[in-house]
């Protein structure tokens, strides 16, 4: 509706639960300068090697404009020599009722390299309270899996 800013939301990956994210065996966390009005440094963690893949994150309605409708999105990388991408990633939005949305995505197999790329887990309705959490999940436990970027998720207006 007209007369109101619906304002973007960024969670950057240090504010993200990520599975062995600070066991620099798996990980490997890099400075890099966002090119925005405020140009904000920010640290991007590179998968070195995981089989178990688990980012999680969540934030809370009261930071968004309400009955605005948004979508969550996790802006990834994949770097040259990716490994481990044939089998999909489940990609979950949990609203503050409990109840939850998820979808399979296989797009991470055919993402061009070097390039920063929108995965989509999922929108809503802005209500008044609560928290909304978000996961990506690399849930085929046996298949290793290298040479992701995760930069942030954004949660922006949805126009329908």
């Amino acid at each position: 509706s007209f007369g109101r800013e619906v304002k973007d939301l960024f969670i950057y990956p240090r504010d993200l639960q990520i599975s062995w994210g600070n066991d620099e065996r798996y990980w490997k966390w890099h400075w890099l300068l966002l090119k925005s009005q405020d140009y904000k440094d920010i640290e991007v963690p590179e998968l070195l090697q995981v089989c178990w893949l688990e980012i999680k994150g969540k934030f809370n309605m009261s930071q968004l404009t309400p009955h605005a409708r948004y979508q969550v999105v996790f802006v990834v990388m994949m770097l040259e020599s990716r490994f481990g991408w044939e089998h999909p990633v489940t990609l979950t939005l949990g609203m503050p009722n409990g109840s939850s949305t998820s979808r399979r995505s296989w797009e991470l197999k055919n993402m061009p390299v070097n390039e920063w790329k929108e995965l989509v887990v999922g929108s809503f309705t802005a209500s008044a309270r609560g928290d909304v959490t978000f996961s990506l999940m690399g849930d085929d436990k046996t298949h290793w899996k290298k040479r992701l970027v995760v930069k942030y998720v954004e949660v922006r207006p949805a126009y329908v």
